[in-house]
């Protein structure tokens, strides 16, 4: 209603007149136009106490001027001065003193003042002290009251514009416009409502309104919508929001909100709603959306994008921060995704972050550091930071991985792969399963499985860090285990990187934390078993129902027992129980040095079988003696039963027997006696009588 009035005000009807205006009467106090058309409509009159010529041809000085200017016969401005200057003949108008004006849209004030007639309507001028009340055709409480320094009025196609200049202060019922210029466009073209369409405000612009605080070098409000476009070193503020941008375009009816940045500047979007996490968007182009129906509000963010909460912080090419239901927040982040959170760092082609459960899942060659120290990357990855679990799945082509850090007196980190793998905490201590060719690696130890279950240290009531301390490895499933001079075969082993010993004998002591190695599980040919190098380079293989091994960097110490088979260089025998001993090499490498079988021996050779109650071999010496009640029979049906022993070289491939004290009489010895077979007979002998 505003720029109608205006409009009324500087057309005076000559909007759309292009022939000049005449002036007939300029006696009685009065001047007035009108148009010279074929309606000769009045398009404007000036009275005044008392009208002079001026001192210039064709100026009049005006005393207690009045006017009116008129549209359609009707009056659409009311003005007056206490004096002035006019020529009618140019269609201009100043004076020096205060000047009111007033329309169905507006009233104002000033002092000083001009007035231009113009083809496309007329425009004047409040060169100072500007105070204007605009809406007036709403209540007064939503009517404007503008105060300036200067007031420009013009007209255009859109309707008339009020330009204030200089300190602009426009305030109404909850809000507060400041700034150095503003431009009011008036709704007052044909059919128009009057009222105030727009205000473009220029310059160190600051409005409050209703708890919100807008600042920007440039902004247009949009009056019937309610929109807003700022420009220029955007500051956007409510009570729970604070937006920094270059760029702001925000639609209070759908709550949706643009902004963006230029050149090197970034968008900002902070948000603090009670009840949600907080957290602060930033990139070059952002989006704010909130539910009409439930309130709930959606953050998107492109171009460098980069989430930074109390939390932590997520960088990629576009996030989305979406509150999902009351006090839940969902991060949603697409294409190089980084981010450093509780849950650990990570890296993904996507990523979502649940802040309220404390979930994250990647996708895409997602790698994942645990703030205990795991390394994890695989296909798909999700964490969940309240129950401490982490779930790796692989696809063909990108495997599941792991790295648990080398802690305490382990030899190196340790590696794994596998199908999938899960970690979770076992009541204080951290579990680790992985599932399908698992293939695992530290330092020089190698094994391949089905599956492996790996526990760390139990985490001390006092411990404020958790950090993963691999304490134990079960490996199940057509198991292979190597290491330098070592390998295992088994259904399930069980593996303890480092274990504390105490020796009874003081020789051949382990010292240190040496490796605790069980083998069990498996039947018939899936029996466990153990391969063990020789200083010959050749390997023996030990097969029994259960394997224990000990081993340092220095030597190996190997228990058997249940059914022991043993395939060495040329002699395979069996047991109840066997013991062995590996020590290193100059080299390093470790070779037997020392086995020991107990409780009916069997012995098989080439050539002969064998059998006692103690075997032991010697590789360093080639030899393999055989204790208690030993027994040989060769393939031609010899049979030996020495007092204590027989011995087999296993160079030469043969057995022989010695002689041993009694252990009755210590000056005697037994000697070995030899049973011939059956088949054997002596040769004839002559007889020396015949």
């Amino acid at each position: 209603m505003r720029a109608i009035a205006l409009t009324f005000f500087l057309a005076i009807g000559l909007l759309a007149q292009q022939k000049e205006i005449t002036f007939e009467n300029v006696g009685g106090g009065s001047l007035a136009g009108y148009t010279e058309d074929e309606k000769a409509e009045k398009a404007w009159e000036v009275r005044s106490a008392l009208m002079k010529p001026a001192g210039q041809l064709g100026k009049w000085n005006l005393t207690n001027l009045e006017g009116q200017t008129f549209r359609d016969g009707e009056v659409a401005l009311t003005f007056s001065s206490p004096s002035g200057v006019m020529t009618p003949a140019q269609k201009t108008a100043e004076g020096e003193v205060q000047f009111n004006a007033q329309s169905d849209s507006f009233k104002l004030q000033g002092i000083g003042w001009n007035w231009r007639g113009g083809p496309q309507g007329d425009s004047f001028s409040v060169l100072a002290e500007v105070v204007a009340n605009l809406d007036l055709a709403k209540a007064e409480p939503q009517q404007f009251k503008v105060k300036a320094t200067r007031l420009d009025v013009m007209p255009s196609p859109q309707g008339t514009l009020l330009v204030f200049k200089g300190e602009v202060t426009m305030n109404r019922a909850g809000e507060k416009l400041t700034c150095q210029m503003a431009t009011c466009l008036l709704n007052d073209v044909s059919g128009g409502d009057k009222t105030l369409r727009s205000i473009k405000a220029e310059g160190q612009v600051v409005r409050e309104m209703n708890g919100q605080r807008v600042e920007s070098d440039v902004a247009v409000f949009e009056q019937s919508s309610g929109q807003i476009n700022l420009t220029g070193h955007v500051q956007f503020q409510e009570p729970d929001l604070k937006v920094t941008a270059q760029s702001l375009n925000y639609d209070p009816k759908t709550q949706v909100m643009l902004v963006k940045s230029f050149e090197k500047d970034r968008v900002s979007i902070k948000s603090t709603r009670a009840g949600y996490a907080t957290g602060e968007l930033k990139g070059t182009l952002g989006k704010l959306e909130r539910n009409l129906d439930t309130g709930l509000q959606v953050l998107t963010m492109e171009g460098m994008a980069e989430f930074i909460s109390e939390r932590g912080k997520v960088t990629s090419k576009k996030i989305v921060v979406s509150e999902i239901e009351k006090g839940e927040t969902l991060v949603v982040a697409d294409g190089s995704v980084k981010g450093e959170l509780p849950e650990g760092d990570f890296a993904a082609q996507a990523a979502q972050w649940n802040q309220t459960k404390g979930t994250i899942e990647l996708l895409g060659g997602a790698s994942l550091q645990d703030p205990r120290g795991i390394e994890v990357s695989g296909t798909v990855i999700r964490s969940n930071t309240l129950t401490e679990e982490i779930v790796v799945l692989s696809t063909p082509g990108y495997r599941a991985k792991i790295k648990i850090p080398r802690v305490g007196n382990l030899p190196a980190d340790a590696l794994a792969e596998a199908e999938t793998i899960f970690v979770n905490n076992e009541s204080s201590a951290v579990e680790i399963d992985m599932n399908g060719a698992v293939k695992f690696t530290m330092g020089s130890t190698q094994s391949e499985s089905n599956r492996l279950v790996a526990y760390s240290l139990p985490r001390a009531k006092n411990e404020a860090k958790r950090e993963f301390n691999l304490q134990k490895v079960f490996l199940t499933g057509a198991v292979k285990f190597r290491q330098p001079g070592l390998r295992c075969q088994a259904e399930r082993i069980d593996y303890q990187p480092t274990v504390k010993v105490e020796e009874i004998l003081p020789a051949d002591n382990l010292t240190g934390t040496p490796q605790w190695l069980v083998l069990s599980g498996g039947s018939d040919e899936n029996r466990p078993r153990l391969f063990i190098d020789s200083e010959s380079g050749k390997t023996s293989e030990y097969i029994a129902d259960k394997h224990e091994v000990l081993r340092t960097a220095e030597m190996t110490k190997f228990f058997l027992r249940g059914d022991v088979v043993m395939h060495g260089d040329g002699l395979d025998a069996k047991c109840d129980l066997l013991e062995g001993l590996a020590k290193a090499n100059a080299e390093g490498r470790q070779t037997a040095r020392l086995i020991v079988g107990r409780g009916g021996v069997d012995i098989l050779t080439e050539s002969s079988k064998a059998y006692g109650k103690t075997l032991e071999i010697n590789p360093e010496i080639g030899e393999a003696r055989l204790f208690g009640d030993a027994y040989y029979r060769d393939k031609e049906g010899r049979e030996a039963v020495p007092a204590k022993e027989i011995v087999y070289d296993m160079t030469k491939r043969v057995w022989r027997m010695e002689q041993s004290k009694n252990p009755n009489n210590p000056n005697q010895v037994v000697r070995p006696k030899i049973y011939l077979g059956p088949e054997f007979t002596l040769p004839k002998v002559k007889n020396l009588d015949n």
